[in-house]
Formats: structure tokens, C-alpha cells, sequence
């Protein structure tokens, strides 16, 4: 594993800073009672999706010293060009899951040597293209031709942009 990341960092720096804004918005417009009712709700968000998120982050790290290093490159490297990208494309389509899970499977790619381009068709086609979004909702919810014709058309996008996105991979950092 690279280098340790900080713990505090830009990132948490600005949520820091957007929390204590809208702390100071609750606390003008309805005192220390809505800035402790906005605390309990962050809370309970925590408690309800906390756990899973713990275990998915600890799957990926597992995941992450399981799989073969040299197969992630060969297989979704930056020369595995186009295969690569299909390969990318029908993992994010065929992951079952919320961004709990897939996130870490994308993060636990990048570190394991798969490409910009390859990574990003998983991350667009998870997003645009999950087949169990499109049996379980989009079919029954608003009929076959109007889930196919969507889903038709948005499956261009995770090819187009992970192609483009490869073009560039040598001049992105990766985590």
C-alpha cells in the first residue's frame, strides 16, 4: 500500500467549514435547540449507515491485498485499451449495490493498477447501467420501452468517456 494519506486533509477541512457555517445558521434562526436537533440527525445517520459503510471500506482493503496486482493490469490496466473499458463497463452494470460498496470496488481498482479509463467506465456504467436497477424499478415502474430505449442510449457513455478518459490517464494522479 502507497504512502499513508493524511487524516486531516483539504477535504475534511471544508466540511469542517460547511458544518460550522450551517451550525451558525441553525443557531441564528432557532438557537442551541435546532443546532442540537441537526447534531441528532447527523447522528442518527451515522448509526443507520455507518456500520455498512465500516464494513464495505474494510472488504475493499481485503479485497485489495487478495487480488492479484499483476491480473488488475493486465486485465483494466492502461494498455488493456478497449477490453479494459468493456471489462470496467460490465463490472459497474452487473454490481448489485449502492456506493457503499461500489465506490470502495472502484477505489480498490485504481490501487490496484487498473487505468483511469477502465475505472471510470465501471464508476459511469454502475451509475447509469446497474441491471438490477433496470429489472427491479425501471421495467416494472415505467415499462420496457421506455428502460431499454434509456438504457440503450446511456450505454455509449461509460465506453465514449472511459476511452477519452484513458487518453488522459498519464497526466491524472491517482490515490
Amino acid at each position: 500500500m502507497p504512502g499513508k494519506k493524511r487524516v486531516i486533509d483539504g477535504q475534511l477541512l471544508v466540511m469542517l467549514g460547511i458544518l460550522a457555517s450551517l451550525g451558525f445558521v441553525a443557531w441564528w434562526r432557532g438557537g442551541g435547540a435546532l443546532v442540537s436537533e441537526g447534531f441528532q440527525n447527523g447522528l442518527s445517520l451515522v448509526t443507520r449507515v455507518g456500520l455498512i459503510v465500516l464494513v464495505s471500506l474494510v472488504v475493499a482493503g481485503i479485497a485489495e491485498v487478495l487480488v492479484p496486482r499483476h491480473w488488475v493490469e493486465s486485465a483494466m490496466g492502461d494498455s488493456a485499451g478497449l477490453r479494459g473499458i468493456a471489462i470496467g463497463v460490465l463490472a459497474g452494470a452487473m454490481t448489485p449495490a449502492g456506493p457503499y460498496v461500489a465506490m470502495p470496488i472502484a477505489a480498490v481498482l485504481l490501487r490496484s493498477g487498473a487505468g483511469f479509463g477502465p475505472v471510470l467506465a465501471f464508476v459511469l456504467a454502475w451509475s447509469l447501467l446497474a441491471i438490477h436497477r433496470l429489472f427491479a424499478w425501471e421495467i416494472p415502474l415505467m415499462g420496457l420501452r421506455f428502460a431499454l430505449i434509456r438504457f440503450l442510449l446511456c450505454l455509449l457513455i461509460p465506453f465514449l468517456l472511459g476511452w477519452i478518459a484513458s487518453q488522459f490517464s498519464d497526466r491524472v494522479r491517482m490515490p
